[in-house]
């Protein structure tokens, strides 16, 4: 929209550059940017303690969208904070590996 105006104005925006292909880290630093460290922090505090996890609870508890809780998830799985216990169409289900080994036993 045009400032003076308020109105539309015709140019359209600059495309990206044609034949630019972004790398694996390039994608792995714009989605790890979406989850702030401190969110990140205090999931992993507060769900280790938990006996099991979903993207739902973690949602709820912690005001964030599902698709983040997602993302945080996925990321405390990777590290080895949790462990996926099933998996589903609709959601995920993990829990920590010391109540894995309890529940195997």
């Amino acid at each position: 929209m045009s400032q003076e105006t308020g109105q539309a104005t015709t140019g359209a925006a600059k495309p990206a550059a044609k034949g630019r292909k972004t790398t694996a880290e390039e994608r792995q630093t714009a989605k790890a940017s979406l989850v702030e460290p401190k969110l990140l922090s205090d999931v992993e505090k507060e769900v280790t303690k938990w006996e099991y996890v979903t993207p739902y609870l973690v949602a709820n508890r912690f005001n964030t969208k599902i698709s983040v809780a997602y993302q945080i998830l996925r990321t405390l799985a990777g590290k080895g904070t949790l462990v996926l216990v099933s998996k589903g169409h609709r959601t995920e289900v993990y829990t920590t590996p010391e109540r894995l080994r309890q529940i195997a036993a």
